[in-house]
């Protein structure tokens, strides 16, 4: 039996069609599969030298295209305002240690103060509760809160299932209005092992290091929203990880700046205007690569990822 010409193309129209459409479903499927997982562990210990009780957790954020885990040590109460000195190396305790140890600081990646008129307090100084927020789908999150003397402080950190960035969102409520947000973060690009040449990069300038002195630079919040903080030294070991990366939307900063210390640890820093208790932040770890690289992928996508943050922050649980 002959088959007539246009229902062999209607016949062969069909199945591409058909192709086309299970390829299509396929796709679909894959995608929404692919969901983020977050998981906390906890555990109390005595520091080994006989100090007092501490407690240590550890907080996965785990998707599709990156994972971090991020370590918090504290003294039990009454011991905290010994944090500092003896157990976190002089940092807040709330460290990354996932992606690596080797980038952003593994005892204290990021501390927080709330100033009001009458005194400023810090995460550092008090022991903070983690709990989970979200535990598995497109978006994951978890919180630390920190009950401070002049107030409470919270950090929610939350990735995307399908994006490489970790999200912060840096909130508080003062006891004493108004007051502002002091936020620190460290990190020593490509690890610890030297020598060093550390830089930091912005849309509109580099800062380099000042040998064993303070470098410092003003940043415009609005036109250097992010920054690529790297190692150019040009020697042959391998850096163990690449540059670290973090952009601050600008809603509500006053001011920005970056510190390079000693050509070792490098530290952005921010402040929020009066009576602004929110900061939004989106921190990245590189594996080796070079800065420049670095800095074409974070200038590339910091809109799509700030919309991308506000636009989770809108779905998880309040």
């Amino acid at each position: 039996m002959r088959i007539a010409l246009p229902l062999l193309v209607l016949l062969a129209a069909s199945t591409v069609s058909s192709a086309a459409e299970d390829l299509l479903a396929d796709l679909r499927a894959e995608v929404a599969a692919i969901t983020a997982t977050a998981t906390l562990k906890e555990s109390v210990a005595a520091k080994g030298d006989g100090g007092p009780r501490y407690a240590n957790s550890t907080v996965t954020l785990a998707g599709d295209m990156a994972t971090y885990a991020l370590q918090y040590k504290s003294f039990l109460p009454p011991n905290e305002a010994r944090n500092r000195g003896e157990l976190n190396d002089w940092a807040s305790g709330l460290g990354m240690t996932q992606p690596s140890v080797h980038g952003w600081y593994s005892n204290g990646f990021v501390e927080v103060r709330l100033a009001d008129a009458q005194r400023t307090c810090s995460i550092s100084d008090v022991c903070g509760q983690p709990k989970l927020v979200q535990e598995k789908g497109k978006i994951v999150a978890a919180d630390y809160d920190w009950k401070v003397p002049n107030g409470t402080v919270k950090l929610r950190f939350f990735i995307l299932a399908d994006r490489p960035e970790l999200f912060l969102r840096v909130s508080a409520i003062p006891n004493s209005p108004p007051a502002t947000l002091q936020l620190d973060f460290r990190c020593y690009p490509g690890g610890f092992v030297g020598p060093f040449d550390r830089r930091a990069h912005t849309a509109l300038q580099e800062i380099k290091h000042a040998g064993p002195d303070l470098a410092t630079a003003p940043l415009d919040p609005v036109k250097e929203p992010w920054i690529v903080m790297a190692d150019h030294y040009p020697g042959i070991t391998p850096r163990p990880m690449g540059p670290c990366t973090i952009t601050a939307d600008p809603e509500g900063v006053a001011s920005a700046r970056v510190e390079i210390k000693g050509n070792y640890p490098v530290e952005p820093k921010y402040e929020t205007k009066p009576g602004v208790l929110t900061a939004t932040f989106i921190v990245r770890e590189f594996a080796p690569t070079t800065w420049e690289s670095a800095r074409d992928e974070v200038a590339g996508t910091t809109a799509e990822a700030l919309q991308a943050a506000q636009q989770a922050l809108a779905a998880l649980p309040q």
